[in-house]
């Protein structure tokens, strides 16, 4: 025993600090990537964790100008892996965090509640165009602390957005079909319609606030949509895909196939005004470019004053131009400045893409703090960070341009925070090849790796201690090391978890927690 702990210590003089590459890089070699060269989807895979993760494809990144949030949200697909909801390392662009398990993911990202953060998303059954399911929020130890749905509506919470109020209250989003004369878009008497509400619930109690229908304040004929046709699941007229509260109690709606952003009245749910559509009630000062947006997604107001909006602007409902390259229709992010008194909009500012581009569905505007704008491009598998004077400073794409007629990415919404994250179950290790590997899902805290390893499970030595690296670290290890097990150092260099243990002979895990 002595002899084998006195070569282990050797050797973990020599490997100290000098993790293995497990995380791939990201990619710069646009023209490859966007040729196939790393297949339709690029992705990463792991030893220590059955997850998968996008690999990412760098065109811009400055990394002094782009804005301190630690951690990326998002909810991309991947091959073999349900969607789900992901956050990834700002740093890096490795993966933080992900669980399949949740069957959703759409609009991930961090929220308050009583004061506290949590993760949300939706989380469901995916329908053409919408969803029903439920909002998710995790605490810190992605422990579930609620999952939120409808009350007396025939479907649930839509995936389309889950907004956490600053009263103590939670917003979803719903589709649900009804039968209800068409004859005024060219439909049948009784025919079937895809309507949409929404409803505000008490997050702690579950009671409903607040419940608005589409058709109960809108005209059938105020859609720009595609012409009647009649659908399984009923005709999508109006299609709304954010709601926010105002500090007056009100409600901000993007609504889609109207091109309309509404402020609706949170007593008697009447519409108060609306920028863009049928019935604009604001004088454009800009030549027409603050009220001619389409198909829109995320409209929020930017601060409690509520004078200016931001909002991604599809500009188009199907694909008439190609990505990258667009040549009409063009997709941008969009911010407009509202006078009340006087009733007009001016255009404050708009982003296109740098090789332009045209997202026919999804997308999102996050509004970072020092006044970067996040833009995750929908359909068109990329996000992009701008400066306030509209420089790019990061633009990364997930999948090759080619694939946004398919659905690219998508990458419905992507945000930026600063999170912390400190999962209750343990990191895993594995060990393959003369090393182990060993990722924490959901943890943010860890600063290094300490290995230990020896002739039992029950007698085991230090070997080497490494600093992190992405979302797995490989660890080299010494050929006469029997069994293996990694714990987990935060930045003081105390231990904040340890690994189960592996058998190197099987690359079997043989226990967990077990201390010599």
């Amino acid at each position: 025993m002595s002899l084998v702990r006195f070569s282990s210590l050797l050797v973990a003089a020599a490997y100290a600090g000098l993790p293995a590459l497990a995380d791939l890089p990201v990619i710069t070699d646009a023209v490859g990537y966007n040729g196939w060269a790393y297949g339709d989807r690029p992705n990463q895979t792991y030893h220590s964790s059955s997850l998968v993760s996008p690999r990412f494809l760098v065109n811009v990144w400055d990394k002094n100008a782009t804005t301190a949030g630690s951690h990326i949200f998002m909810a991309p697909a991947n091959p073999g892996q349900k969607a789900s909801p992901m956050i990834l390392s700002s740093k890096d662009l490795s993966l933080v965090y992900a669980d399949p398990n949740w069957g959703g993911g759409t609009d991930t990202r961090m929220q308050f509640h009583d004061g506290d953060p949590y993760l949300t998303f939706w989380s469901g059954f995916d329908q053409k165009g919408h969803g029903t399911g439920g909002g998710v929020m995790l605490d810190p130890n992605y422990r579930l602390f609620k999952n939120l749905t409808t009350t007396g509506l025939i479907t649930g919470a839509d995936s389309h957005d889950f907004s956490v109020t600053s009263d103590g209250g939670a917003i979803m989003n719903n589709y649900h079909e009804i039968y209800t004369d068409l004859t005024s878009i060219g439909g049948p008497v009784n025919g079937s319609l895809l309507d949409c509400a929404f409803q505000e619930v008490d997050v702690e109690t579950g009671e409903v606030r607040f419940t608005w229908k589409a058709t109960d304040h809108f005209n059938l004929t105020e859609s720009l949509a595609d012409s009647y046709t009649d659908t399984d699941g009923g005709f999508d007229w109006f299609h709304m895909n954010a709601i926010s509260k105002t500090v007056d109690g009100n409600y901000l709606i993007s609504i889609r196939h109207l091109r309309t952003v509404a402020l609706i009245n949170g007593t008697d749910g009447s519409r108060i005004w609306q920028v863009g559509g049928v019935n604009n009630s604001f004088k454009d000062l800009s030549n027409g470019t603050a009220t001619n947006f389409a198909f829109q997604h995320d409209a929020r107001f930017t601060d409690d004053t509520e004078t200016q909006i931001t909002l991604f602007d599809n500009h188009a409902m199907h694909v008439t131009s190609p990505t990258a390259g667009c040549t009409q229709d063009c997709t941008r992010a969009v911010r407009v400045a509202l006078d009340y008194e006087a009733m007009e909009v001016r255009l404050v500012s708009e982003f296109y893409h740098p090789q332009s581009v045209q997202a026919w569905a999804q997308g999102g505007y996050h509004l970072l703090p020092n006044g970067n704008a996040l833009i995750g491009w929908g359909v068109v598998p990329a996000m992009t960070e701008f400066d306030a004077a509209g420089n790019v400073v990061m633009d990364i794409q997930i999948r090759p341009w080619n694939t946004t007629a398919g659905g690219g990415g998508p990458l419905y919404r992507v945000y930026k925070f600063d999170w912390i994250g400190q999962p209750l179950w343990q990191p895993s290790c594995a060990f393959a090849d003369g090393t182990t590997y060993v990722s924490w899902n959901g943890a943010t805290e860890v600063a290094s790796w300490s290995l230990y390893g020896g002739s039992s499970p029950l007698s085991m030595d230090q070997l080497s201690k490494v600093t992190k690296a992405g979302f797995e670290t490989g660890i080299p290890t010494p050929d006469n090391i029997a069994f293996v097990r990694v714990d987990a150092l935060d930045a003081d260099g105390n231990v904040i978890g340890s690994s189960n243990v592996v058998d190197t002979s099987s690359g079997d895990s043989v226990g967990s927690l077990i201390r010599g």
